[in-house]
Formats: structure tokens, C-alpha cells, sequence
């Protein structure tokens, strides 16, 4: 299938949803947001068409930081509170990367 945007009409493999999940289930609790999330970006990825090694998930620590463990894309744990700070280092260094930020009420505010 041909991806808008791509030069000249080149095919490019689209990955579905679940192929960007990993191997590792979940442990949140039953009920818990976080698959949501977790759900919305594997289908965004695969909207957008994105290979993995093109992908970065950048995470604090805590329950919703799990979430780049849950995933097939380059994951990245840091320190309680800065995974905004490590996601923009990263995007600086490497433009041509997609780079998310995760993390939870802790992470984004009060760190």
C-alpha cells in the first residue's frame, strides 16, 4: 500500500496497532486508563505508518511510565519527573526520530 507523503509512490509496509505492542502484558489494574493510552498511540503509529526504529518513547517513572515497555519502539526510562526534558535532548539530537513523552500525575506535576 502507498503512504501519502512518501516520494514518487514508494510502497511502504503499514504495521497494524498490535504490532506495535510488545510481548510483555500489561500489569495494570483492571480498569486502569493506561491501556487506553496504551491503545491510542499503537494506533496512532499505525496511522501515521511509522517503522519502529523510527519511533521513541521516552517515560518517567511509576505505573503509566510501564507503558514504553508495553510497546515495539525505542523506550527510554528516566528519572521521576524529566521524561519531558530527556524527550527534548533526544528530538534535539535526533531530528529525524518521532519522539513521545509519557508519564503520570507524579511525572508532570508534582516533580
Amino acid at each position: 500500500m502507498t503512504i501519502p507523503g512518501n516520494a514518487a509512490g514508494a510502497e511502504t509496509v503499514r504495521f497494524t496497532p498490535k504490532q506495535y505492542k510488545s510481548a510483555i502484558k500489561p500489569i495494570w489494574c483492571p480498569g486502569c486508563g493506561d491501556f487506553a493510552v496504551l491503545n491510542a498511540i499503537t494506533k496512532a503509529l499505525s496511522h501515521l505508518g511509522l517503522a519502529h526504529e523510527e519511533v521513541a518513547l521516552i517515560t518517567g517513572i511509576g505505573c503509566s511510565s510501564r507503558i514504553a515497555a508495553y510497546t515495539s519502539v525505542y523506550g527510554f526510562h528516566g528519572v521521576h519527573g524529566r521524561a519531558l526534558a530527556l524527550a527534548s535532548g533526544l528530538k534535539a539530537a535526533r531530528p529525524e526520530l518521532t519522539v513521545l513523552a509519557a508519564g503520570g500525575d507524579g511525572d508532570g506535576l508534582s516533580i
